[in-house]
Order: structure tokens, then sequence, then C-alpha cells
């Protein structure tokens, strides 16, 4: 078990983390959370992370890929097993959700799959 207060996430063991910016999402995995963290902060890129259960530290994401590197990650994605993280620019990373690998890299296009809200359709009449 784990609760989590602004910046820090504790653990039922008494551990705990202390970000420097908000935690803004976490996702469950059998083995791990992934958590992403607020992306106002400029100095932050590397703002998804991967802990265990136990309070353990296991991964931080690479910089983002992306035409700007200064664009960091804005959502996370479960994916049957696998975390998709979106940088601000529509990079896609897919990554196993313990070891923080990246095994796939794609192009957010506005297709089905994603939970990234698009423009409704325009009707004229």
């Amino acid at each position: 078990m784990y609760e989590i207060d602004q910046q820090t996430i504790r653990f039922s063991n008494g551990k705990k983390h202390c970000f420097p910016a908000a935690v803004v999402e976490a996702i469950d995995f059998e083995e791990s959370i992934v958590v992403r963290l607020a992306e106002t902060h400029p100095l932050i890129l590397q703002n998804v992370v991967g802990i265990d259960y136990q309070g353990k530290f296991l991964w931080n994401i690479p910089m983002p890929r992306s035409f700007r590197p200064q664009n960091p990650y804005v959502c996370l994605y479960r994916k049957g097993n696998y975390v998709e993280v979106l940088s601000w620019d529509g990079h896609i990373v897919t990554l196993l959700p313990k070891q923080g690998t990246i095994v796939g890299e794609d192009f957010y296009s506005g297709g089905v799959g994603h939970s990234r809200r698009t423009a409704s359709t325009r009707v004229w009449i």
C-alpha cells in the first residue's frame, strides 16, 4: 500500500520519496508503480519514475525523445503489461514498468488506441 500527498509518496513500511514536483499520475502494475511528476518545473524533464511496492526507487525515464529536448512527458497510459508515456510534442515511448526499459517508440497521430482526447468531428449545416 502507498499514499500520495502532493510531492511525497509514502509506503506502509515507512519508506517515502519526496519529489521536486507534485505527483500528478500513478499507475499500478504487478511489481511496480509508474509515477509521473508535474511538468511545471523547467528543469524536470525526466518526470516519469518507477518505484516498487516496498518504496525502492527502480528507474528514471530517459530524457524525452522529441524535436525539442525541453518538452517533458505529459501523460501515462497502461497498455496491457506495458506503460506508454506521451511527451509534450507527441512522441510515445513504450516501457517495461518494472525495469523502465524502452521497448518501442512511436508518434501520436490521434488514432484509436490512445486515450488522449481529440477534437470532435465538425459538421457543416
